[in-house]
């Protein structure tokens, strides 16, 4: 059974991959007649950086971050009252899953990064630890390799 698909989340974190789920995402949306929400959560990083300039270059990414999803709506979506776009700063996995559950998403399509191996133990997976916490289903696109 398919459950009715009325809100398709998107996050994205500006790479080409990212990217690419966003215009699939977009066209499921498109098909469906459903809400896109677009949204980048800012990850902070735990170097030892002095907590104020750590606190201003949080703040200047989430400016940037708005700025970036301001320009893709208008851009890609001429300004859709059907496009909602987000940025937050946090751990990614559980803003995005909050921000799933608050919003009644019914969808999030994101991008997997394809890591392997020791990279994948070290940094994990954005994708996979979603795919466990999220209030609804996620489709997971891997880019293919030639």
């Amino acid at each position: 059974m398919i459950q009715e698909i009325r809100k398709i989340l998107a996050p994205i974190d500006f790479s080409d991959f990212s990217m690419d789920t966003l215009r699939g995402a977009m066209e499921l949306a498109q098909d469906v007649n459903a809400e896109l929400h677009i949204v980048h959560i800012v990850a902070p990083h735990f170097a030892l950086l002095e907590k104020s300039r750590e606190q201003v270059r949080e703040t200047l990414m989430l400016d940037e971050s708005e700025q970036e999803l301001s320009r893709i709506k208008k851009e890609q979506f001429a300004n859709s009252p059907k496009v909602i776009i987000y940025a937050e700063i946090g751990p990614p996995v559980p803003k995005l899953a909050a921000y799933a559950k608050e919003h009644q998403i019914d969808l999030i399509m994101l991008a997997t990064h394809g890591r392997t191996g020791p990279q994948h133990i070290m940094i994990g997976s954005v994708a996979e630890k979603l795919a466990r916490l999220a209030p609804c289903s996620v489709l997971v696109f891997r880019r293919r390799t030639p």
